[in-house]
């Protein structure tokens, strides 16, 4: 498995606290988010390259968090996302599918973004989002569906375990589609809010889940998505892995 800190904690404050942030904690991979106010461009890009603590260290990408706000716009704005993933050499982008009412819309749509994604070498992985979010992919059937039925092989699930906590879902996730799985969001919640907390703050058996996927042989990326305490977050994060020796 992979750590990876997600610069959710930090998203909302000045583009040079996130700087900061990037050169303080030492991390295999981050992930950053392309949505206002610090949404993407060529110039955020090679601040992020220069911030690392080492060439080593993977940038991944997180797209626009409500993408219908675009309108006809959206698979652009989406597509940008993608590009300038590129330009980082990211392993991996993430989304939140707009769902449309024929879901043959939906996947052409996903479809074409995949291939999009191919040209780069980045993988589209598609995150679970919670009820709350009918306008987007949440339910476990929307996911059967979409992996069941698309051809594209660069296509994939980022599972986010807050929100199928809060669905009671998670482990019908992993005994599914683990074969498509290729990035965990990791934060913890109460069980009915999405509240993205620092872990063992909540409910969430996340140490029980990541050893699951350690016995499954799972190699992809876990993603802190915390609001908070991040650092504390990432050496839990890292303790576990070691203590199931796949750090």
């Amino acid at each position: 498995m992979i750590p990876c800190v997600s610069t959710l904690f930090v998203h909302e404050s000045p583009f040079s606290k996130i700087i900061e942030w990037l050169r303080r904690i030492e991390v295999k991979a981050w992930e950053i988010i392309d949505e206002k106010p610090n949404e993407l461009d060529i110039k955020k890009i090679e601040s992020y390259k220069k911030a690392v603590s080492s060439d080593l260290t993977l940038i991944n990408v997180h797209g626009p968090y409500n993408p219908l706000a675009f309108g006809p716009f959206s698979f652009k704005r989406l597509e940008n996302t993608i590009s300038l993933a590129g330009l980082l050499r990211s392993s991996y982008v993430v989304i939140h599918a707009p769902k449309c009412e024929d879901f043959e819309v939906t996947l052409k749509n996903l479809e074409k973004l995949s291939y999009v994604a191919s040209k780069f070498g980045i993988k589209l992985l598609v995150e679970n989002c919670t009820s709350n979010e009918s306008a987007y992919l949440n339910t476990l059937e929307d996911f059967i569906i979409l992996f069941d039925t698309t051809c594209a092989k660069n296509l994939g699930l980022c599972l986010d375990l807050g929100h199928a906590y809060i669905e009671k879902n998670m482990e019908d996730f992993l005994s599914r589609l683990y074969e498509r799985l290729a990035n965990v969001h990791l934060h913890d919640n109460d069980g009915l809010h999405d509240l993205h907390m620092p872990l063992d703050s909540g409910k969430i058996p996340w140490r029980r889940i990541l050893e699951s996927l350690a016995k499954k042989g799972y190699e992809g990326f876990v993603t802190l998505e915390c609001k908070s305490n991040v650092e504390e977050s990432l050496n839990k994060l890292n303790e576990t892995l070691l203590r199931f020796k796949i750090l």
